[in-house]
Parts: C-alpha cells; structure tokens; sequence
C-alpha cells in the first residue's frame, strides 16, 4: 500500500491548503496520512502563552476539520493535537477516520528548561501506543520523543507492528541524530518508520530557531529510502511486504527477542 507524510507548518484555520494535500494523497493512491507535531496547533513556545480559550477554539476548528476531510476522501490521518479538557491542556495523537476519531495520550514528554512540555501539558507516564490495521499492514503511531525509549518499541514488538508513525518538531541541528535513530529503531525491529517532520520557526530563550523538515522513510532494513528536503510538500511511499518479510527472515530479531530470557 501506499502512505503519505506532509511536510507542514502550523496550518491557518482556514481548511484549503489541507484539502489541497490531502486530495493530492488520495490521488496519489496513499490509504494514511501523517502530519508532524504542532501542525494543527501553534508551536509550544506560542501555546504557553495563548489563552486556553484560544487553544481549544483552534483545537475544535482542526479537529472538526480533519474529521470531514478523513469521511470526503476516505483517509486515515494521523495528526498531533492539543486537548483542553477542564483545567487540563493535553497533547493527543488522534487518529482520523471516515468512521471515528479516536486518541492517543502523549506519555514521555519533553522536560528540558527551553522545552518543557513536561510542565505544561498533564500526562500519564505509564506508556501506550496507538496501533491499528489499514491496506493488510499493521500500524503503531509515536510522539518523536517518545522514539528514545525501549518500553514504547517493546509494545511495538509485542503487537508485531509493520510500520510505525513518528510525527515530530525538530530543529537544533539535530536531523543526523534523528536520521541515526530512526533508522537503528527500524533495523533492529524489521519495520517500515514514516517519520513527518513539521516547518517553520520559533524562538527558543530569545534565540530564533528554524525546523529543518526533511520527513523520511525508513526501511525494515535500516535505510533511508525515501525523503523530503526542507522545503513544503508531500512524501508519498510504498509500503511492500516482501521486504518486510526478507528483512525478518534475513536478520531474524524479533526471533532472537522473543527467545531471549533476561535476569537481572
């Protein structure tokens, strides 16, 4: 099957330029959607000093936005938003479909003193990931920074996922790093990664800061083999599950894994 990165910034409230791209998947022949992190909603550093009001107002507006763009062209689409439930402001995956909408709560967040997520948005630390079906593949979708962390490919592991969605905001000079872990993340579990990085700029303790795109694909055999640059657009790639299959066989990790009796 085919899926489909867009590679964005914060999107306006006006809904044009998503049914632009997403009408250009569709045609594309892509079956599933990733958007990066604070596409829907304003960038972190925006969001801390927004009134909750606003929050929700353009959470709402995005979230009705996707759910009929997912039922007018048949897509499943995966896309970070922000939730304001009573005093509570969360950071969800939500995946949307032509039949519902359903979320994932962010449980690793970020707690560095120019990015301090953990502060911000309320959470659970115990980790979950969303996982579901769509063209005969397996999915698993991930925050970015949750990609550091064993215990969330260990569930990725345990629910034998085919390909794993990373939407991210990265910047700082940091796409070697992501590109090295992304790609270890996939060898060493034998599955496709989408990684959808967003645009656009924001200030970090007064310093202005650029993010880099370059959204990629990852194969079960560790290489990049598709990739977008640093400008606005669209990645659209095969997913094939003799490659899936030849990487398992060849290297056979998730057998070793599941043999491996560890005492400490």
């Amino acid at each position: 099957m085919k899926i489909c990165a867009l590679q964005l910034g914060t999107l306006p409230m006006s809904d044009s330029r998503l049914d632009y791209y997403l009408r250009l998947a569709k045609e594309g022949g892509a079956g599933v959607v990733v958007l990066g992190e604070y596409v829907l909603n304003s960038f972190f550093t925006e969001l801390a000093k927004m009134p909750k009001s606003m929050i929700k107002e353009q959470s709402e507006q995005k979230r009705a936005s996707l759910s009929n763009l997912a039922r007018k062209y048949d897509l499943t689409i995966i896309a970070p938003i922000v939730q304001i439930k009573g005093k509570e402001t969360r950071k969800l995956l939500a995946k949307f479909a032509p039949e519902s909408v359903k979320y994932k709560e962010q449980n690793a967040l970020m707690p560095y003193s120019h990015w301090n997520e953990r502060a911000f948005f309320a959470h659970e630390d115990a980790p979950s990931v969303m996982s579901f079906s769509a063209g005969g593949f397996k999915f698993a979708a991930i925050f970015g920074f949750e990609a550091h962390f064993d215990a969330f490919w260990e569930i990725i592991r345990a629910k034998k996922i085919d390909c794993v969605l990373v939407p991210t905001a990265c910047a700082l000079d940091s796409g070697e790093r992501w590109a090295e872990l992304l790609k270890m993340r996939a060898f060493t579990n034998n599955v496709y990664i989408l990684r959808a990085n967003r645009l656009g700029k924001a200030k970090f303790e007064g310093v202005a800061t650029e993010f880099y795109g370059r959204s990629f694909l990852a194969s079960p055999h560790g290489e990049i083999t598709n990739a977008l640059d640093e400008k606005e657009g669209m990645l659209i790639c095969d997913l094939d599950k003799k490659l899936l299959a030849e990487a398992r066989a060849t290297w056979k990790f998730r057998e070793i894994n599941s043999n491996l009796n560890i005492q400490i």
